[in-house]
C-alpha cells in the first residue's frame, strides 16, 4: 500500500468514487469501505489544513493502514526518512483519557522505524487539534504546530508500507524476553484484547470456572496466558503450572512476579484428597496452565475438578495437522468434552514467519492440491547414506544453523513422559527425515514406530520446527518417497 494525498481525496463526490479512487491511489489489494463519517472528518482536517498553509494537496499520508495480523490501524501516518506525524481522526466527542491511550498505543508500535514521532489527533465535530507530549500528556495543539511539523524537511517514503513493519517485531514471549515482559513493553492484538476481555469479565463475576485458548504456534498464547496471570495477581494470588522445563529464564519471573507462584506440572498431586493431605492448589484464585497439551489425563481431571471452586486457564496449541494415531489425544477431548468450558481460538500468526508456518501445516497434512506459492526459505536436499547425510547436516550447521535430533538420550527420556524438552525460538533449523517417516492415505506424515516413552516423532517435528523464525532445512535420509513429495510441495 502506497502513500496518497488527502487533498486528492477530500474533493466533493460520491463515497462509492471516494472508495475507488482511494484503491487506485494507494495500490490496495482490497477495497476498502469507508464511512462517511470518516471522510467528512478528513475532509474537515484538510479544509483547516488549506486554512493555514500553502500546498495542502502536496501531502501525502498512509490512509487507514493497518499491520499486517496484528489488527493495529493508524489512519494517517505521514513517513519521512527522519521523522514520523500520526493523525487520528474522531467525528464525536472523546475522552482525553482514550486519545492519550491510542496516541501512546500507536507511537509504541511505530517507534520501530527509529524516528521520531509526532503524534495528533482530531476531532472534527469539536474542531479540536490535540497532540501527545514528550511526557505523555494529552494538549491542545495549534494548527500552525501542525502546519510546520508537516512541512519539516525530509523525504517522503513511496514504497509499500508493509515492507516497514513486520508482526513478529511486536510479539514478546515473557519466557524469552523476561524483562521486556516486567517492563511492560508489549501491547496485545485486538483478538488477544477481546479473548481476555471475556475471561477476566467472568472470572470477576462467578470467580470459577474454566477456560481453554488454543492455536497454532505462533499465535501469542503465551503471552496472552501471562498478561492475564498479571491482572489477576493484582488482586489475588494465583500460580502458574508449566509444562515445560525453561531452567533459567523461569528464574527471573519466579523473583519478580511475587504474587504469581510457578509450579512444574509434576508438582500438580493426583492422590492428594485420597491421602487426606493439604491440597496446595486450593488455595490459588487462580490456576493458568500454559502447554496444556503436554499434560497427562489425569492431571487434566485434577485441574477440571479444581475449577468448580476456582477459576482455571488453559493454554494449548491446536494438533490438527497431526494425525490422530500419532499421537494420545484423550487428555484434549477431556477438555473438549466438558460442557462448561469456555473455548477460544487464536487464528492471528504473529511469533511465526507466516512462509515457515504455512509450509509446516502442509508438510504435516497435504493440502488437496499443491499450489503455486513459493517457499525461498526452505530447503530440503536428500542424503544415500549415513555419511553423505552426517556432511549435509555439518554444511547447514556451518551456515548458522541449529541441528534438531528428534531422538532422545536414555537420560531424557526417562524424564520426558509426556513433554518435550524446551526448544525455544531459533532463527534457522535443520533437521533430519530418514526411513521411518511416511505419508498415509490420508496425507497424514506418519512414523513407523514410536519413542520408547510412546512419545510421537511427528508431533516432536512439528513443535520442533514451529520455533524457527526464518529459514528450515530438511535432510531426508535413504527415503526418496518423502523427499519427492517435499519437492512438490515446494
Amino acid at each position: 500500500m502506497k502513500s496518497l494525498s488527502i487533498y486528492t481525496l477530500t474533493r466533493n463526490q460520491s463515497i462509492e468514487h471516494i472508495s475507488k479512487l482511494e484503491r487506485q491511489l494507494s495500490g490496495r489489494k482490497f477495497p476498502l469501505k469507508i464511512r462517511t463519517w470518516e471522510w467528512g472528518s478528513m475532509r474537515a482536517l484538510a479544509a483547516q489544513l488549506e486554512m493555514h498553509m500553502q500546498e495542502v494537496y502536496s501531502l501525502r499520508f498512509f490512509y487507514s493502514f493497518q499491520i499486517p495480523r496484528l489488527g493495529k490501524e493508524f489512519d494517517l501516518l505521514q513517513i519521512k526518512d527522519n521523522y514520523i506525524v500520526n493523525i487520528e481522526l474522531k467525528s464525536g466527542v472523546v475522552s482525553d483519557q482514550a486519545i492519550r491511550k491510542q496516541l501512546i498505543q500507536n507511537r509504541y508500535y511505530l517507534s520501530v522505524l527509529g524516528r521520531p514521532i509526532q503524534s495528533y489527533t482530531y476531532i472534527s465535530s469539536q474542531n479540536r487539534l490535540v497532540r501527545l507530549t514528550h511526557h505523555d500528556h494529552i494538549v491542545d495543539a495549534g494548527w500552525e504546530r501542525l502546519c510546520e511539523d508537516l512541512q519539516k524537511e525530509g523525504t517522503n517514503y513511496e514504497g509499500n508500507i508493509e515492507d516497514l513493519f513486520r508482526a513478529e517485531l511486536y510479539l514478546i514471549s515473557p519466557i524469552t524476553d523476561p524483562v521486556r515482559f516486567l517492563k511492560k513493553e508489549y501491547f496485545l492484538t485486538s483478538q488477544q484484547r477481546d479473548i481476555e476481555k471475556k475471561i477476566l469479565r467472568d472470572i470477576y463475576a462467578k470467580r470459577s470456572g474454566c477456560f481453554w485458548f488454543s492455536g497454532i504456534p505462533g499465535t501469542g498464547k503465551t503471552l496472552l496466558l501471562y498478561d492475564i496471570a498479571m491482572k489477576l495477581s493484582v488482586r489475588h494470588r494465583i500460580c502458574m503450572v508449566h509444562c515445560e522445563e525453561n531452567g533459567e529464564k523461569w528464574r527471573i519471573l519466579h523473583e519478580r512476579l511475587q504474587r504469581i507462584d510457578f509450579l512444574a506440572d509434576e508438582q500438580i498431586r493426583i492422590e492428594e484428597r485420597k491421602a487426606g493431605t493439604q491440597i496446595p492448589l486450593e488455595k490459588y484464585r487462580g490456576i493458568l496452565v500454559d502447554e496444556a497439551h503436554l499434560l497427562s489425563k489425569d492431571k487434566i481431571e485434577r485441574l477440571l475438578e479444581l475449577s468448580k471452586e476456582q477459576p482455571v486457564i488453559f493454554s494449548s496449541d491446536s494438533e490438527d495437522v497431526i494425525s490422530t494415531e500419532e499421537m494420545d489425544k484423550e487428555n484434549i477431548k477431556k477438555l473438549e468434552n466438558q460442557t462448561d468450558i469456555k473455548v477460544f481460538r487464536l487464528t492471528n500468526r504473529i511469533r511465526t514467519n507466516a512462509e515457515l508456518s504455512t509450509f509446516i501445516q502442509n508438510m504435516m497434512h497435504l493440502p488437496p492440491r499443491m499450489n503455486s506459492r513459493g517457499y525461498p526459505h526452505i530447503f530440503v536436499v536428500y542424503a544415500n547414506d549415513d555419511v553423505e547425510a552426517e556432511n549435509l547436516l555439518s554444511d547447514y550447521i556451518k551456515q548458522g544453523y541449529q541441528w534438531i535430533e528428534i531422538e532422545e538420550s536414555e537420560r531424557q527420556e526417562a524424564q520426558a513422559d509426556l513433554k518435550m524438552q524446551a526448544v525455544r525460538d531459533m532463527d534457522k533449523i535443520v533437521l533430519l527425515l530418514d526411513e521411518r517417516y511416511y505419508y498415509d492415505e490420508e496425507g497424514y506424515l506418519r512414523a513407523a514406530c514410536f519413542m520408547k516413552n510412546g512419545s510421537s516423532y511427528v508431533r516432536k517435528i512439528f513443535h520442533r520446527l514451529n520455533h524457527a523464525k526464518e529459514s528450515i532445512a530438511l535432510v531426508v535420509k535413504k527415503n526418496e518417497k518423502v523427499y519427492n513429495t517435499l519437492l512438490e510441495l515446494l
